[in-house]
């Protein structure tokens, strides 16, 4: 479970746009903001954390 969708609205940000910042592709970010890809690496969720400003643990639920 992620809030990557929530956020990125709040932001007015493009799946595109946090794609560019991170080095990832919009349609593996959006897969992930589905839930459709789940378990992404410490490194992904620090990019796409860094690219929506917030922290990592905003914006995924860690340690489940």
């Amino acid at each position: 479970m992620n809030k990557i969708d929530l956020l990125r609205r709040r932001k007015s940000l493009s799946y595109g746009a946090i794609a560019k910042e991170t080095g990832l592709t919009p349609t593996y970010i959006c897969l992930l903001a589905k839930g459709k890809r789940t378990n992404p690496s410490l490194e992904v969720m620090q990019k796409i954390s860094l690219a929506l400003d917030e922290k990592v643990e905003k914006v995924f639920q860690v340690n489940q």
